[in-house]
């Protein structure tokens, strides 16, 4: 019990040192550490010592003995805004392809190993796909979101029961063996669109397109839900449709996500004038 209670006084120090060091932008001493954490002048030095190692603190332009926040700082504060950034921050690009399609939108994530419908938003006599509804996992191979991340995700690391010889059959179209699905998925990274041909649902097809990071990391999938005739005569207007909303997605990402740069967040400035 005593060691636990040194682990948590060890990991507030480190917690209030990231945020002191963050409140003085152009650099703090160790003896100024030492003071704001009330521990030993040694204490400090160990702590500053293991931060810099770590990359959430470094060396300060002005001087080796003053530090900023280092590199590793921006890295969890873009993690930060990528998690809290779904799906609401995707709503209005929801509601632009659901009007611009004219079709039922969703938006997928993937959570504990598997795809889950994050949001469904319908329009007005829309019926394809009606077994899905928000919070539903366990059709990855059948649904085009699905494919989005499966044609990304390594095959090891797919939800348990695509880990099986043969997958669930959702209808007469699914895709149930593993050579099948691997052939349908490198179609996926060919054209950066996925489709499902009335695998999930007959008389239902979908499309759906990633929703990327700045370094290209796969964030969420965007995709629609029309009759399977329309899907056939509409193809290249409703990819052109997804394609834009995605990239309009992928944007506004972009620009959350650059204002956790080092440079935005004030990280790595040279020290100018008085220091702590």
């Amino acid at each position: 019990m005593a060691e636990s209670g040194r682990t948590l006084s060890t990991a507030v120090h480190v917690l209030k040192a990231l945020e002191f060091t963050a409140e003085h932008p152009k650099g703090v001493s160790v003896k100024a550490l030492a003071r704001a954490l009330h521990v030993s002048l040694s204490s400090a030095y160990s702590l500053s010592n293991s931060l810099r190692v770590e990359g959430f603190l470094e060396v300060s332009a002005a001087g080796p003995g003053l530090y900023v926040l280092g590199p590793k700082v921006p890295v969890l504060y873009r993690s930060y805004v990528e998690s809290s950034l779904q799906p609401e921050r995707l709503e209005p690009f929801l509601e632009e392809l659901r009007d611009r399609a004219s079709a039922r939108a969703y938006v997928a994530l993937w959570k504990k190993g598997d795809l889950e419908i994050a949001e469904i938003l319908g329009r007005r006599g829309g019926r394809e796909l009606t077994d899905l509804s928000k919070g539903f996992r366990g059709a990855a191979h059948a649904l085009a979101l699905g494919k989005i991340y499966l044609a990304e995700v390594p095959e090891d690391g797919w939800p348990a029961y695509l880990q099986s010889p043969t997958f669930k059959r959702f209808s007469r179209f699914t895709l149930t063996s593993r050579n099948d699905l691997r052939h349908n998925l490198q179609a996926v990274r060919d054209r950066g669109l996925a489709f499902d041909r009335e695998e999930f649902a007959e008389g239902g097809c979908c499309l759906a397109v990633p929703v990327r990071d700045p370094d290209g990391r796969l964030i969420a999938a965007l995709g629609i839900s029309v009759p399977t005739r329309r899907f056939q005569n509409q193809l290249p207007t409703l990819a052109r449709v997804l394609r834009d909303v995605g990239l309009a997605a992928s944007a506004e990402i972009g620009r959350l996500i650059g204002d956790a740069t080092p440079e935005a967040l004030g990280i790595g400035a040279p020290a100018r004038g008085r220091t702590p």
